[in-house]
């Protein structure tokens, strides 16, 4: 999957002028935004997420169209959305959501839009978008809790806790 997304961004790369590429070791998909977290609430956050996954079993996504953020006619960022037929990835948000609500974090007022994002564009831009991405399908069954930070020539994430669902049947 991540290699046919490298395929991707080397196709778009010379479409989209100033753009930031993810590179593809940090290609993910956001649940929730927590930004600055103190060290001695990270265990509760752990909890909470692992108590929020609980109830949920694997399923599968695939890759889906390549889109823009606002609008392609102004680019700010670059993604690639993720087909979720299950509603998997929703679910698994709105119970992570729920869950670090509780904690005292905002929720996100946007719908959740399950994508991966591929570039960041430093002035607002129209994009070409006429890449085609295979519509790979791939299993989802586990979660983690990730700490990033800012750096040269990109973030560095690094994983804090794993959350595995539970097996289908």
């Amino acid at each position: 999957m991540k290699e046919e997304l490298a395929r991707a961004i080397e196709v778009l790369g010379s479409r989209v002028a100033g753009a930031r590429w993810v590179p593809k070791e940090n290609l993910h998909l956001t649940l929730a935004f927590l930004g600055r977290v103190e060290d001695d609430r990270v265990a509760d956050v752990s909890g909470a997420v692992a108590a929020a996954v609980e109830g949920h079993v694997e399923f599968t996504v695939r890759l889906g169209s390549l889109g823009a953020f606002p609008s392609a006619k102004r680019a700010r960022v670059v993604w690639l959305g993720l087909d979720d037929p299950t509603r998997g990835l929703a679910g698994v948000a709105d119970s992570v959501g729920e869950a670090l609500e509780k904690l005292g974090f905002p929720r996100e007022a946007r719908a959740f839009t399950p994508h991966l994002t591929l570039a960041r564009v430093k002035t607002p831009a129209p994009v070409s978008l006429d890449a085609t991405v295979r519509p790979i399908a791939f299993p989802v069954q586990r979660i983690g809790l990730f700490e990033s930070r800012l750096g040269r020539p990109h973030a560095v994430y690094n994983e804090l806790a794993t959350f595995p669902f539970r097996r289908g049947s």
